[in-house]
């Protein structure tokens, strides 16, 4: 089972995952802002609903230098925003319909970076322990 999800490694170069991991860190910093402050509907949520946004600081430097460590635990950081994505998705499609289409396209989004940054960080920190196979 190891080797099975291990394969997906070897498709990019360990340079390569970091860039996904720091594009989907970066993309849930801005995702997660602008969800809070404008794509909500109605007014503008208050400011203390960016809070959610730092733990998402915590990582931003060791990912930056290609930190292993940071990576790994920075994997499992995602996961709650992943969580919330869903949770926003099936807002919309499920009844009783608690989420609006702006909320349904957000939580998408903050979906797929906190995928990218999971697979990133996941896959960066297991091509800098184990090499490409010659």
């Amino acid at each position: 089972m190891r080797a099975f999800f291990a394969r997906p490694s070897y498709w990019l170069a360990a340079g390569h995952w970091q860039i996904v991991a720091v594009t989907g860190l970066l993309g849930l910093l801005a995702v997660s802002m602008l969800w809070a402050l404008s794509w909500s509907p109605g007014a503008p949520q208050p400011v203390w609903m960016m809070l959610k946004v730092i733990p998402l600081l915590f990582p931003l430097r060791g990912l930056l230098h290609g930190r292993r460590r940071t990576a790994q635990w920075a994997s499992f950081l995602a996961l709650p925003y992943l969580m919330g994505g869903i949770v926003a998705i099936y807002g919309f499609l499920a009844a009783p319909y608690f989420s609006t289409a702006a909320d349904f396209w957000a939580g998408l989004i903050q979906g797929l970076f906190a995928l990218a940054m999971t697979a990133g960080c996941m896959y960066y920190a297991y091509r800098r322990v184990h090499p490409a196979p010659e």
